[in-house]
C-alpha cells in the first residue's frame, strides 16, 4: 500500500459522503461533478485495500471500515485546521515565541527597554532571553537553541550574519582615592604594576583587552579573575585592584566612588549587533524584534562622564563618577 497515492482530495470527497450519505449531495458542496466524486472514492479504496461505502439505488451507507478512516480523517482535518490557524496567528503576530540569546552586558543594558516595549506591543508572544557569555551564544545560535542574539561579535563568520547596532567602549575604573585617578586619561604602560582585574577568557571581553594590549606590545596578565561584572566593581571600590570596565556595565551598575579615565593608545572599542545563523529563516516574531532593536539602536547614546562631586545635583565627577547613557 502506498499512502502517497491519497490525495487531499480523496479524502475531501470521503468526507462529505460519510457526512451527507449522498454522492450527488456531496458534488454539490465540492463544485465538483458527481462521477468525479464516484472516481475519488473508488480510488481511495482502492489504494486502501477495503471498502468505505456500501452503495444502493436508494441509499449510501459507510461500512465499518469507512466509520474507522472517518474517525482518523476528522482528527486529521482538525489538527490541520488548528495548526494553519497558529501559522496565521504566528505571521500577524498573535502568538510564537523568541528565544534571544545576549552577553551578560547587554542583557543587562540594551535589552530591557527593547524587551519591554516588544511585549507592550506583542504581549502574545513569548520572550525568552538567555544571557551567556560569547563563545556559548554563538554555540547556542548553532545549535538552534536561540533565534537570534545581540552581542559583541567579529565580523567575517561563515555561519552567522552580523549585523552591527553600536559601538561600546571599556574604560579603566580605579578607585577615586588612586593615583591613576588624577589623570584625565591613561595609556596602558600606566597600568604597568597594578593589580587587574578581568573577566575570564571565555568572555568577549577578555578578547578586546588582551588585543589592545598586544596593540601596543604589552602582555594582558590580570591578577584576579570573576565571571561577574557587579563583582568587579565591588573588588574596585574597596580597593583591590583596578579594572577595564565595559560602558554597558558602568551604565547600569552603581559607580559612586570609581573614577572611569579613557585609554589613549589602544582601541578598546568593540561592536555590539544582531548575530543570527545564516542558513535559518526567520519567524515574523524575530523580523519584529530586529526591527525593534534597530530603532532602539538608533536612539542609545554611548556613556558621557561629565564632572561631578559627591552630593552635588548635578553629573558626576571626574573623581567619583556615574554613567548616564541617554535616550531620545
Amino acid at each position: 500500500m502506498n499512502l502517497i497515492n491519497i490525495m487531499p482530495g480523496d479524502l475531501d470527497a470521503f468526507l462529505r459522503v460519510a457526512q451527507t450519505s449522498s454522492f450527488r449531495e456531496s458534488a454539490e458542496i465540492l463544485g465538483i461533478s458527481q462521477p468525479s466524486v464516484s472516481s475519488r472514492i473508488q480510488h481511495l479504496e482502492a489504494v486502501l485495500g477495503v471498502k468505505l461505502f456500501e452503495r444502493t439505488t436508494r441509499r449510501v451507507t459507510i461500512t465499518d471500515a469507512g466509520e474507522r478512516l472517518r474517525g482518523r480523517v476528522e482528527r486529521m482535518v482538525i489538527d490541520m485546521r488548528s495548526l494553519v490557524r497558529e501559522f496565521k496567528d504566528e505571521s500577524h503576530l498573535k502568538r510564537g515565541r523568541v528565544r534571544l540569546g545576549a552577553s551578560p552586558s547587554v542583557a543587562a543594558s540594551f535589552l530591557p527597554r527593547v524587551i519591554s516595549e516588544y511585549q507592550r506591543l506583542w504581549p502574545l508572544i513569548e520572550v525568552e532571553l538567555i544571557d551567556d557569555f560569547f563563545g556559548q551564544v554563538l554555540d547556542r545560535i548553532d545549535k538552534g537553541e536561540v533565534d537570534l542574539a545581540v552581542t559583541p561579535f567579529v565580523p567575517g563568520e561563515a555561519s552567522f550574519t552580523c549585523e552591527p547596532l553600536f559601538n561600546d567602549v571599556f574604560m579603566l575604573a580605579v578607585p577615586d582615592s588612586h593615583r591613576l585617578a588624577m589623570q584625565e586619561s591613561v595609556v596602558i604602560a600606566d597600568l604597568a604594576g597594578e593589580k587587574l582585574l578581568s573577566m575570564p577568557p571565555e568572555s568577549a571581553a577578555w578578547a578586546v583587552i588582551r588585543r589592545a594590549f598586544a596593540s601596543v606590545d604589552a602582555d594582558y596578565a590580570p591578577t584576579f579573575l570573576t565571571r561577574d561584572s557587579v563583582t568587579i566593581v565591588s573588588l574596585i571600590k574597596v580597593g583591590v585592584g583596578i579594572s577595564l570596565v565595559s560602558g554597558l556595565i558602568a551604565s547600569v551598575l552603581d559607580m559612586w566612588g570609581i573614577k572611569l579615565l579613557p585609554v589613549r593608545d589602544a582601541d578598546l572599542t568593540r561592536s555590539i549587533g544582531i548575530v543570527r545563523a545564516r542558513d535559518r529563516t526567520p519567524t515574523s516574531a524575530v523580523e519584529a524584534l530586529c526591527k525593534l532593536l534597530r530603532h532602539f539602536a538608533s536612539e542609545f547614546k554611548h556613556p558621557q562622564f561629565q564632572p561631578k562631586r559627591r552630593g552635588e545635583p548635578t553629573e558626576p565627577s571626574a573623581i567619583s563618577c556615574r554613567p548616564s547613557w541617554a535616550w531620545h
